[in-house]
Formats: C-alpha cells, structure tokens, sequence
C-alpha cells in the first residue's frame, strides 16, 4: 500500500513538472470547494442551457459514429438550424414547467438517452430522437399552452425524419435521368464524346450509371433545408424572395451533383493506375461530402449576396 501511495505521489509530481507554468499556477490556486459553490449557485435557467447544449453535443457526437457521414451531416444540420432559429430568452427569465409537463418532459429524455445507447445505425426511429428531445426540453422550459414560443426550433427538428421518409418514398428514377442529361451536356460542352442511354453514359474508356445515391436525392434534401432555416432565420424583405431561393437550392443541388457524376465518368474512363479508389471516393460518402459542400458554399454566398444588395438598396449612399 505505501509503495502504491508513493507511486501515485511520484506520478502527480512528474505530470505537474511536465505541466506549463501557467497551468501550473492555476493548479496551485485551484479550489474544489469554489468550483462547488459555483456549480450550487447555477439558476434553472442556466442550468437548463446546459442542458439544451449537452443534448445539442450527444446527438451530434452520436451520429458522427453510430450514422454514415451524409446522414451525421443531416444531423448536425438540423440541430444547428433549431438553435438558429430558436427565440431569444426575455431578460431574467427562468424555466416554468407544468407539474405534469416537467415530468412528461424528464420520461421522454430518460427514453431518449436509452434509445441513443442502443442506437447501431439510421433508421426512422432514430431520426425522431432530437425531435423527441426537443419536445422534452420546452416541456421543462414552459407549460404545455406556451409550446408555441417553441415551435419554430421544434418544427426544424422535425426536417430529420420527414427527411428520412421523404428519401424513402421519392423514386429516383426522374432524378436519375435529369441528372444524367445534365452531365451528357456538360461532357459534350467539354469536347467528350459520350452515348446516353437512359441514366447510363458511356464514354470511350468506360461507362457510369446514375441510380441510388448517385441521384443527388440527398445533397438535394440537405440544400432545400438550409434554404429553409435561412428564410426562418434570416427573412428577406419580400416572400416570393425567400421561394425562389427555395427553387435555387435543389437547381443548385442537381448542377453540383451532374458535376460530381463528369467526373466519376472521367475517371472510370482515365488510365490511372489508382482510378478505382478516386472512384469510390467521389462515389461514396466522404468524396460526395466535398461536392454537398460545394453546393452549400454556392447557395450561402448567392443568399448572402443577395441579402447584402436589398440592405444596400435600404441605406443608399
């Protein structure tokens, strides 16, 4: 026992010499018993920030490793619009549950957090878990009759699995052939020779076709959702502005991803000697991943610019 308790003593030494001067000032100063008496002094309202923002940290942890890298994507997204275009909190306001409400609200996040720990993949139950979380906090937050303050972050959370059903039950095959039109034209417009049949497109040294993810289905979804977290939180002066912005977007998902497919067709025809993992890189998650943000930079910058020129027309110089 005392050698164990000389071993512990020789290792918190080594670790403090090894630590900066400055942190090891503040280890010195460091006390428990005020760390303590901080965390006791935390409000409600505080205190369900925390735990709003714990929440906000578990899903998206939780699905950049249970969930393919599109659908963790998805995820994140959502959660970030939600807390976007959440209602600010009035001054001094403090959490006001109903006696019934606090505890329907601590049932659904205990069910949530068992759900999570047994979650192995995406599935449509998953995808209604921050929704689900999302109901449980503004049930510990406000009486049941005030869940309209929250109905905007709610509603955003509910995109994940509308979206789920919605790539479900969409058939691909118009999408298919819009996107397979779009790169013959676009090969063509580069001087490459290509035969479409369908949603096929064969090229001289080899042929593409474009069926299931390759669709864009997706990186269209994901654009069309942006388009409506920024028209919630960032409203342009005129309605019929914020809906052709929500037309822009899926244009703007289908041109990226026609781009993706030239060039996985210009790849699978290519000589290269490694061209089969460039092909299941821009196939595949991570390498359709570049072209999603792609499309996102565009669509930002085209919602940005035109934010700015309506602001510059309000306060000419």
């Amino acid at each position: 026992m005392v050698r164990e308790c000389c071993g512990a003593e020789a290792m918190k030494r080594t670790l403090f010499a090894m630590a900066s001067p400055s942190l090891q000032q503040r280890l010195r100063t460091f006390d428990p018993h005020a760390l303590r008496r901080r965390w006791q002094g935390l409000d409600l309202r505080t205190l369900w920030l925390l735990l709003a923002g714990s929440l906000a940290s578990y899903f998206s942890l939780l699905s950049l490793l249970t969930q393919p890298p599109d659908e963790a994507i998805n995820v994140v997204l959502v959660i970030g619009g939600a807390l976007l275009v959440c209602p600010p909190l009035p001054e001094g306001w403090q959490p006001g549950p109903g006696r019934v409400a606090r505890w329907v609200g601590v049932a659904l996040l205990v069910a949530v957090l068992w759900r999570g720990q047994r979650m192995m993949g995406f599935d449509f139950v998953s995808s209604g878990l921050p929704l689900l979380a999302g109901l449980g906090l503004a049930l510990l937050a406000v009486p049941p009759h005030q869940l309209r303050r929250f109905g905007l972050p709610l509603g955003v959370l509910g995109f994940l699995p509308l979206m789920r059903a919605v790539g479900w039950l969409t058939p691909l095959g118009p999408l298919s052939l819009l996107t397979a039109w779009l790169a013959q034209q676009m090969l063509n417009l580069c001087g490459t020779p290509v035969l479409r049949s369908g949603t096929s497109l064969r090229l001289e040294g080899g042929a593409v076709d474009v069926g299931g993810p390759c669709a864009g289905l997706n990186m269209l979804l994901q654009l069309l959702v942006v388009a409506v977290i920024f028209a919630l939180a960032f409203p342009m002066r005129q309605r019929w502005q914020n809906g052709l912005m929500l037309v822009v977007a899926p244009l703007t998902a289908v041109l990226i991803n026609s781009m993706r497919i030239v060039l996985l067709a210009w790849i699978n025809a290519s000589s290269w000697p490694n061209k089969e993992w460039w092909f299941d890189f821009f196939h595949w998650h991570w390498g359709s991943l570049v072209f999603a943000g792609i499309a996102m930079q565009i669509f930002v910058w085209l919602y940005v610019y035109w934010m700015a020129r309506q602001v510059a027309a309000l306060h000419p110089r």
